[in-house]
Protein backbone atom coordinates (compact mmCIF):
# COMPACT_ATOMS: atom_id res chain seq x y z
CA UNK A 1 0.00 0.00 0.00
CA UNK A 2 1.24 3.16 -1.39
CA UNK A 3 0.54 6.38 0.99
CA UNK A 4 1.16 10.01 0.15
CA UNK A 5 5.23 9.54 0.20
CA UNK A 6 4.57 7.06 -2.38
CA UNK A 7 6.34 4.75 0.07
CA UNK A 8 5.10 0.98 0.10
CA UNK A 9 4.83 0.37 3.78
CA UNK A 10 3.36 -3.25 2.78
CA UNK A 11 6.99 -4.82 1.49
CA UNK A 12 8.28 -3.55 5.06
CA UNK A 13 6.15 -3.11 7.70
CA UNK A 14 2.72 -2.75 8.94
CA UNK A 15 1.84 0.93 9.55
CA UNK A 16 -0.43 2.78 8.07
CA UNK A 17 -2.01 6.50 7.87
CA UNK A 18 0.25 8.49 11.04
CA UNK A 19 1.53 5.26 12.57
CA UNK A 20 5.41 4.73 12.01
CA UNK A 21 8.00 2.76 12.81
CA UNK A 22 12.01 2.22 12.41
CA UNK A 23 11.46 -0.07 9.78
CA UNK A 24 9.50 3.09 7.67
CA UNK A 25 10.72 6.29 9.29
CA UNK A 26 14.08 6.59 6.94
CA UNK A 27 11.75 6.62 3.89
CA UNK A 28 9.00 8.74 4.78
CA UNK A 29 9.30 12.72 5.14
CA UNK A 30 7.66 12.96 9.14
CA UNK A 31 9.49 10.95 11.30
CA UNK A 32 8.63 10.26 14.99
CA UNK A 33 11.79 10.94 16.88
CA UNK A 34 10.61 9.52 20.15
CA UNK A 35 6.81 8.78 21.76
CA UNK A 36 7.93 9.48 25.22
CA UNK A 37 6.54 11.50 28.09
CA UNK A 38 4.77 14.83 26.76
CA UNK A 39 6.23 17.58 28.11
CA UNK A 40 4.94 19.36 30.57
CA UNK A 41 3.23 16.34 32.41
CA UNK A 42 3.60 15.44 36.24
CA UNK A 43 4.69 11.73 36.04
CA UNK A 44 3.64 9.20 38.90
CA UNK A 45 5.13 5.69 39.08
CA UNK A 46 2.82 3.21 39.99
CA UNK A 47 3.43 1.24 43.27
CA UNK A 48 1.26 -2.71 43.48
CA UNK A 49 1.80 -3.23 47.27
CA UNK A 50 0.36 0.36 47.80
CA UNK A 51 -1.67 0.92 44.83
CA UNK A 52 -0.96 4.74 44.94
CA UNK A 53 0.73 6.82 41.95
CA UNK A 54 3.94 8.01 43.69
CA UNK A 55 5.58 11.97 42.29
CA UNK A 56 8.57 13.01 44.08
CA UNK A 57 8.62 16.60 44.22
CA UNK A 58 11.84 18.15 42.25
CA UNK A 59 13.70 20.33 44.74
CA UNK A 60 12.58 18.90 47.52
CA UNK A 61 14.75 15.60 49.65
CA UNK A 62 11.62 14.41 51.61
CA UNK A 63 8.36 15.71 50.22
CA UNK A 64 6.16 13.30 47.69
CA UNK A 65 2.70 13.50 46.20
CA UNK A 66 0.75 10.45 46.35
CA UNK A 67 -2.43 9.67 44.27
CA UNK A 68 -4.84 6.74 44.40
CA UNK A 69 -4.81 4.83 41.31
CA UNK A 70 -7.64 2.24 41.33
CA UNK A 71 -8.18 -0.39 38.59
CA UNK A 72 -4.42 -2.35 38.54
CA UNK A 73 -3.42 -5.43 39.48
CA UNK A 74 0.18 -6.80 38.64
CA UNK A 75 0.82 -9.96 40.02
CA UNK A 76 4.84 -10.73 39.97
CA UNK A 77 5.94 -14.44 38.72
CA UNK A 78 2.87 -15.49 37.47
CA UNK A 79 4.59 -18.02 35.63
CA UNK A 80 8.02 -19.64 36.26
CA UNK A 81 11.19 -18.95 33.63
CA UNK A 82 10.46 -22.73 32.86
CA UNK A 83 6.74 -22.07 31.96
CA UNK A 84 7.49 -19.11 29.76
CA UNK A 85 10.22 -20.49 27.53
CA UNK A 86 7.42 -23.29 26.52
CA UNK A 87 5.33 -20.61 25.92
CA UNK A 88 7.03 -18.64 23.85
CA UNK A 89 7.99 -22.33 21.80
CA UNK A 90 4.70 -22.40 20.72
CA UNK A 91 4.03 -19.29 19.84
CA UNK A 92 6.69 -19.40 18.11
CA UNK A 93 5.55 -22.10 16.10
CA UNK A 94 2.60 -20.12 14.78
CA UNK A 95 3.15 -17.28 11.47
CA UNK A 96 3.66 -13.82 13.10
CA UNK A 97 2.04 -11.25 11.09
CA UNK A 98 3.54 -7.65 10.72
CA UNK A 99 0.99 -5.08 12.67
CA UNK A 100 1.22 -1.24 12.91
CA UNK A 101 3.90 0.93 14.72
CA UNK A 102 7.05 -1.99 14.16
CA UNK A 103 4.59 -4.43 16.24
CA UNK A 104 4.11 -8.06 15.12
CA UNK A 105 0.86 -10.37 16.25
CA UNK A 106 -0.79 -13.54 15.98
CA UNK A 107 -4.65 -13.28 16.82
CA UNK A 108 -7.15 -15.97 18.27
CA UNK A 109 -10.57 -14.63 18.01
CA UNK A 110 -13.78 -13.38 15.83
CA UNK A 111 -13.86 -10.93 12.84
CA UNK A 112 -14.64 -7.40 13.96
CA UNK A 113 -15.94 -4.36 12.49
CA UNK A 114 -15.69 -2.18 15.35
CA UNK A 115 -17.00 0.91 13.46
CA UNK A 116 -19.88 -0.92 11.81
CA UNK A 117 -20.55 -3.18 15.34
CA UNK A 118 -20.46 -6.05 13.60
CA UNK A 119 -18.08 -9.41 13.80
CA UNK A 120 -18.97 -13.24 12.83
CA UNK A 121 -16.51 -16.06 13.92
CA UNK A 122 -14.86 -16.48 10.59
CA UNK A 123 -12.11 -18.45 11.07
CA UNK A 124 -12.07 -18.36 14.85
CA UNK A 125 -11.57 -22.29 16.23
CA UNK A 126 -10.62 -21.24 19.84
CA UNK A 127 -7.89 -20.36 22.61
CA UNK A 128 -4.75 -21.96 21.56
CA UNK A 129 -3.97 -24.85 23.68
CA UNK A 130 -1.41 -23.48 26.62
CA UNK A 131 -4.00 -20.51 27.76
CA UNK A 132 -6.17 -23.18 29.46
CA UNK A 133 -3.88 -23.41 32.05
CA UNK A 134 -3.67 -20.07 32.30
CA UNK A 135 -6.90 -19.27 32.65
CA UNK A 136 -6.93 -21.69 35.84
CA UNK A 137 -4.60 -19.78 37.69
CA UNK A 138 -5.92 -16.55 36.48
CA UNK A 139 -9.12 -17.90 38.06
CA UNK A 140 -7.03 -18.44 41.66
CA UNK A 141 -7.58 -14.59 41.92
CA UNK A 142 -10.89 -12.98 43.44
CA UNK A 143 -10.56 -10.44 40.34
CA UNK A 144 -10.57 -12.69 37.89
CA UNK A 145 -12.52 -15.73 38.99
CA UNK A 146 -15.34 -15.39 36.79
CA UNK A 147 -12.93 -13.82 33.56
CA UNK A 148 -14.39 -15.45 30.73
CA UNK A 149 -12.04 -14.68 27.62
CA UNK A 150 -13.05 -15.20 23.59
CA UNK A 151 -10.08 -13.28 21.92
CA UNK A 152 -6.48 -13.88 22.40
CA UNK A 153 -3.66 -11.63 20.97
CA UNK A 154 -0.03 -11.89 20.99
CA UNK A 155 1.87 -9.31 20.46
CA UNK A 156 6.16 -9.06 19.72
CA UNK A 157 8.17 -5.46 20.24
CA UNK A 158 11.34 -5.63 19.51
CA UNK A 159 13.47 -2.43 19.95
CA UNK A 160 15.04 -2.81 16.19
CA UNK A 161 12.15 -2.03 15.03
CA UNK A 162 11.28 1.08 17.52
CA UNK A 163 7.98 -1.17 18.12
CA UNK A 164 5.21 0.71 20.26
CA UNK A 165 1.73 1.43 20.52
CA UNK A 166 0.17 4.61 21.47
CA UNK A 167 -2.16 5.85 23.74
CA UNK A 168 -5.57 4.42 23.15
CA UNK A 169 -8.73 2.65 24.90
CA UNK A 170 -9.71 -0.66 24.08
CA UNK A 171 -13.23 -1.03 21.92
CA UNK A 172 -16.06 -0.85 24.48
CA UNK A 173 -18.79 -2.54 22.48
CA UNK A 174 -17.42 -6.25 22.54
CA UNK A 175 -14.77 -6.10 25.08
CA UNK A 176 -15.48 -5.94 28.44
CA UNK A 177 -14.69 -4.84 32.12
CA UNK A 178 -11.22 -6.73 32.54
CA UNK A 179 -8.30 -6.67 30.04
CA UNK A 180 -5.29 -8.97 31.16
CA UNK A 181 -1.91 -9.18 30.05
CA UNK A 182 0.64 -11.73 30.06
CA UNK A 183 4.14 -10.12 30.04
CA UNK A 184 7.39 -12.25 28.16
CA UNK A 185 10.53 -11.80 28.11
CA UNK A 186 11.33 -8.50 29.02
CA UNK A 187 10.44 -5.83 31.60
CA UNK A 188 8.50 -2.75 29.89
CA UNK A 189 6.52 0.19 31.39
CA UNK A 190 2.62 0.62 30.77
CA UNK A 191 1.59 4.29 30.58
CA UNK A 192 -1.60 5.98 31.27
CA UNK A 193 -2.57 9.17 30.32
CA UNK A 194 -5.99 10.89 30.69
CA UNK A 195 -7.61 13.83 28.42
CA UNK A 196 -10.23 14.90 31.28
CA UNK A 197 -10.59 17.95 32.44
CA UNK A 198 -11.74 16.66 35.70
CA UNK A 199 -9.29 17.53 38.57
CA UNK A 200 -8.07 14.08 40.91
CA UNK A 201 -6.97 14.61 44.24
CA UNK A 202 -3.48 14.51 45.37
CA UNK A 203 -1.82 14.51 49.00
CA UNK A 204 2.05 16.04 49.62
CA UNK A 205 3.44 14.06 52.18
CA UNK A 206 6.37 14.39 54.32
CA UNK A 207 7.75 11.39 53.92
CA UNK A 208 10.59 9.81 51.56
CA UNK A 209 8.68 7.13 50.62
CA UNK A 210 5.69 5.07 50.18
CA UNK A 211 5.13 2.62 53.22
CA UNK A 212 6.94 0.25 50.78
CA UNK A 213 9.82 2.03 50.53
CA UNK A 214 12.21 -0.48 51.63
CA UNK A 215 11.16 -2.56 48.42
CA UNK A 216 11.33 0.01 46.21
CA UNK A 217 9.71 -0.88 42.05
CA UNK A 218 12.76 -1.69 40.19
CA UNK A 219 13.60 0.81 37.27
CA UNK A 220 12.44 -0.85 34.49
CA UNK A 221 13.54 2.03 31.54
CA UNK A 222 15.03 5.61 31.20
CA UNK A 223 11.55 6.98 30.71
CA UNK A 224 11.10 6.39 34.58
CA UNK A 225 13.95 9.05 35.51
CA UNK A 226 14.57 10.38 38.52
CA UNK A 227 11.94 12.78 38.60
CA UNK A 228 9.67 9.91 39.76
CA UNK A 229 11.48 7.99 41.29
CA UNK A 230 11.17 7.71 45.30
CA UNK A 231 14.55 7.61 46.83
CA UNK A 232 14.58 4.34 49.37
CA UNK A 233 14.71 5.07 52.81
CA UNK A 234 18.07 3.94 53.49
CA UNK A 235 19.42 6.57 51.08
CA UNK A 236 18.80 9.26 53.38
CA UNK A 237 20.99 11.62 55.38
CA UNK A 238 21.02 11.92 59.68
CA UNK A 239 19.59 15.63 58.87
CA UNK A 240 16.84 14.08 56.34
CA UNK A 241 15.86 11.14 59.06
CA UNK A 242 15.65 13.92 61.75
CA UNK A 243 13.72 16.34 59.59
CA UNK A 244 11.18 13.68 58.59
CA UNK A 245 10.39 12.58 62.29
CA UNK A 246 10.06 16.50 63.26
CA UNK A 247 7.52 16.45 60.16
CA UNK A 248 6.42 13.04 59.40
CA UNK A 249 3.16 14.04 60.17
CA UNK A 250 2.56 16.88 58.33
CA UNK A 251 0.36 16.75 54.97
CA UNK A 252 -1.50 18.49 52.23
CA UNK A 253 -4.37 18.00 50.17
CA UNK A 254 -4.09 19.13 46.70
CA UNK A 255 -5.65 19.01 43.02
CA UNK A 256 -4.25 17.91 39.56
CA UNK A 257 -6.30 18.05 36.36
CA UNK A 258 -6.15 14.67 35.00
CA UNK A 259 -5.18 15.68 31.65
CA UNK A 260 -2.21 16.58 33.31
CA UNK A 261 -1.00 13.87 34.71
CA UNK A 262 0.31 10.35 33.45
CA UNK A 263 0.91 7.10 35.54
CA UNK A 264 3.77 4.53 34.26
CA UNK A 265 2.99 1.12 35.71
CA UNK A 266 6.03 -1.00 35.78
CA UNK A 267 5.89 -4.50 34.14
CA UNK A 268 7.59 -7.32 35.31
CA UNK A 269 9.14 -10.20 33.14
CA UNK A 270 6.56 -13.32 33.69
CA UNK A 271 4.14 -10.98 35.29
CA UNK A 272 0.10 -10.89 35.15
CA UNK A 273 -1.16 -7.53 34.59
CA UNK A 274 -4.87 -6.58 34.73
CA UNK A 275 -6.54 -3.41 33.64
CA UNK A 276 -10.08 -2.26 35.08
CA UNK A 277 -12.34 0.37 36.58
CA UNK A 278 -11.27 3.54 36.14
CA UNK A 279 -7.66 2.52 34.40
CA UNK A 280 -10.20 0.28 31.98
CA UNK A 281 -12.87 3.67 31.31
CA UNK A 282 -11.06 6.62 32.01
CA UNK A 283 -7.21 6.28 31.55
CA UNK A 284 -5.84 5.41 27.60
CA UNK A 285 -3.18 3.12 27.92
CA UNK A 286 0.57 2.60 25.58
CA UNK A 287 3.77 1.22 25.28
CA UNK A 288 6.21 3.89 24.44
CA UNK A 289 8.97 3.05 22.00
CA UNK A 290 11.71 4.00 24.90
CA UNK A 291 10.16 1.38 26.88
CA UNK A 292 11.29 -1.45 24.66
CA UNK A 293 14.77 -2.07 25.99
CA UNK A 294 14.68 -5.84 24.38
CA UNK A 295 12.55 -8.56 22.34
CA UNK A 296 9.07 -8.18 24.74
CA UNK A 297 6.07 -10.67 23.86
CA UNK A 298 2.45 -9.69 24.96
CA UNK A 299 -0.40 -12.06 25.51
CA UNK A 300 -3.50 -10.35 25.96
CA UNK A 301 -6.82 -11.74 26.76
CA UNK A 302 -10.37 -10.22 26.54
CA UNK A 303 -13.73 -10.48 27.76
CA UNK A 304 -16.84 -9.77 26.35
CA UNK A 305 -18.68 -6.51 27.64
CA UNK A 306 -22.82 -6.55 28.95
CA UNK A 307 -24.21 -6.68 25.37
CA UNK A 308 -23.15 -10.57 25.16
CA UNK A 309 -23.83 -11.38 28.55
CA UNK A 310 -26.60 -13.62 29.23
CA UNK A 311 -28.62 -11.07 29.60
CA UNK A 312 -27.46 -8.93 26.85
CA UNK A 313 -29.12 -7.87 23.77
CA UNK A 314 -26.60 -9.84 21.28
CA UNK A 315 -26.56 -13.02 23.92
CA UNK A 316 -26.83 -15.97 21.63
CA UNK A 317 -23.32 -14.67 19.48
CA UNK A 318 -21.43 -13.99 23.32
CA UNK A 319 -22.18 -18.11 23.83
CA UNK A 320 -20.95 -19.07 20.43
CA UNK A 321 -18.14 -17.51 21.12
CA UNK A 322 -16.85 -18.43 24.69
CA UNK A 323 -17.67 -22.13 23.33
CA UNK A 324 -15.46 -21.80 20.74
CA UNK A 325 -13.09 -19.91 22.76
CA UNK A 326 -12.80 -22.52 25.72
CA UNK A 327 -12.54 -25.19 23.64
CA UNK A 328 -8.58 -24.41 23.15
CA UNK A 329 -7.87 -25.90 20.01
CA UNK A 330 -7.21 -22.92 18.30
CA UNK A 331 -4.62 -21.89 15.65
CA UNK A 332 -3.49 -17.80 14.71
CA UNK A 333 -5.88 -16.59 12.18
CA UNK A 334 -3.51 -15.66 9.18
Amino acid sequence: MDDSTGHDFAKTCGCKGIRTCLLCEGEITTVKTSQGNAEGLMRYLYCNQCHKAWRHIEGSQCQTEEMDFPGVLVVEDFITPEEEADIVTVIEGAEWKMSQSGRKKQDFGPKVNFKKKKLKLGCFTGLPNFSASLLDRMKSHDLLKDFTPVEQCHLDYDPSRGSAIDPHFDDFWLWGERLVTVNLLADSVLTMSCEEKGKVEVTIQQTSDCDHGKKPVARTSSTLDSEILVPSNEALTVADSQDMTSSQDMSESNSLRYCDAEVAIPMPRRSLLVVYGDARHKWMHAIHREDITGRRIAVTLRELSSEFSADGVHSQTGKELIEVALSFGGSAIS
